[in-house]
């Protein structure tokens, strides 16, 4: 799972100040922000290793307004999302959202050899749901087969799922997090979540 969330983000750090991410296309939205952050993972590499706080920082400030967590929240959690409480619904999307930037900010400067292909749109989507296709050589065998799944949420593109190879992380985290929910219950999920991100 570690490596469908570093993917994730390593596509979506950095979007340039001058065009809105309502004004692009989903497949200009991931192509122009994995060149962008590709030059500034091999540009910054010695800041990213030695510096939690300015890792934390873009992704807080750019990354996580292009990701919709309420409905990443929501699809992980399931039938568990429709019993939870509000409180528990924000404690939950809270801690997920600080072990997506926990688990990036570990990785990202492993990855400023990544390339990174953007497939044209196969076909005319319609409606609020988009896919990009692209692939993502990592430099260690073949490329991975990288689907970024927008939704069009408050005018803007939003990506809500990564499917890697055929594996979604939705699914991936809904699976674990059901098992784990249904061992325990929602109340400790998240204070492992809360427990993990601290240490």
């Amino acid at each position: 799972m570690n490596k469908l969330i570093t993917i994730l983000i390593l596509t979506f750090c950095t979007v340039n100040t001058w065009v809105s991410a309502e004004e692009q296309t989903p497949e200009q939205i991931v192509e122009q922000t994995s060149s962008e952050l590709l030059q500034i993972i091999n540009q910054q590499s010695e800041r990213i290793k030695t510096e939690e706080g300015y890792v934390n920082e873009v992704i807080n400030n750019v990354i996580l307004p292009l990701i919709d967590l309420q409905s990443m929240g929501k699809l992980i959690l399931g039938k568990h999302w429709k019993t939870a409480s509000e409180e528990q619904r924000e404690q939950f999307i809270n801690q997920f959202k600080s072990m997506l930037v926990r688990t990036y900010a570990k990785s990202v400067a492993d990855y400023g050899h990544a390339k990174v292909k953007v497939f044209p749109p196969q076909g005319e989507q319609k409606g609020k749901r988009h896919r990009v296709k692209s692939h993502l050589d990592i430099g260690s065998g073949a490329p991975l087969q990288v689907d970024y799944v927008f939704r069009r949420k408050d005018d803007s593109w939003k990506v809500f799922d990564l499917v890697v190879d055929g594996l979604s992380l939705i699914k991936n985290f809904r699976t674990s997090f059901s098992q784990e929910i249904s061992e325990t219950s929602l109340d400790a999920l998240i204070n492992r979540l809360a427990s993990t991100n601290a240490g």
